[in-house]
């Protein structure tokens, strides 16, 4: 008679908790601090609440990945059937998600209001503005770290990204520095930030048709300040 292989029909015992299923390694910490709740030993009972806070830690961010997961989802799809253009890319751990048909530089780009030149170092500047985000950077390396077997990432990962991420901050601040000094009413920066950085159009942070000329004039310039400080030709 034909036996199914090991464990193929074993029921999963494993605990689920606000709806979400428990990993291996979830599930035996759960099991670790709950013997460790009921010892005697006063040492062993703070070692269980402490493990079970980190554990409500773990699971209270895993069901925020899965409704940021959830909400891309619903993004792309009203993105598509309204038919804008939508740009999917994922990092070490999560998508992101970028409507290209409503990305100030990929606008301006397509109407000729600025050069390819000063597309691409809008571009430059939006890699440099997106990894000074201490959050996003440091989870990014850590899951690669994890992913390509170096195991636990430790605090000379951190910290070693910390430091990276502070060096990134001021060739930013060198490069705005040299906008501001050349527009000093701020709107350059402004721009800068708002479009290369956080990928919006005109439209969206200024009213009216002049203002939006008079702040794409600015944003020129400051792409143009980009384009040599990148030392794009």
């Amino acid at each position: 008679m034909h036996k199914p292989p090991r464990g193929a029909h074993r029921p999963l015992n494993r605990a689920l908790i606000n709806g979400l299923m428990l990993t291996p390694s979830q599930d035996r910490a759960l099991r670790a601090a709950n013997d460790d709740l009921s010892s005697a030993d006063p040492h062993r009972r703070q070692r269980g609440h402490s493990a079970l806070r980190a554990l409500e830690a773990e699971l209270a961010s895993r069901e925020t990945e899965s409704a940021v997961e959830r909400a891309i989802d619903e993004t792309i799809l009203l993105g598509r059937a309204r038919g804008e253009t939508i740009e999917v890319s994922k990092t070490a751990r999560r998508r992101r998600v970028r409507v290209r048909s409503r990305d100030g530089l990929e606008t301006l780009a397509a109407s000729g209001s600025i050069s390819p030149l000063q597309h691409r170092a809008g571009l430059l500047y939006r890699d440099l503005y997106e990894a000074t985000d201490p959050e996003r950077d440091l989870r990014s390396q850590m899951d690669s770290a994890m992913m390509t077997g170096g195991g636990r990432a430790g605090p000379g990962v951190a910290e070693a990204w910390a430091e990276r991420r502070l060096r990134l901050c001021r060739t930013m601040a060198a490069l705005e520095d040299k906008v501001r000094i050349a527009d000093r009413n701020g709107r350059a920066v402004r721009a800068l930030r708002e479009v290369g950085g956080h990928a919006r159009c005109l439209s969206h942070f200024v009213d009216g048709g002049g203002s939006q000329a008079v702040y794409r004039r600015a944003l020129c310039l400051a792409l143009d300040i980009c384009v040599g400080h990148f030392g794009l030709r």
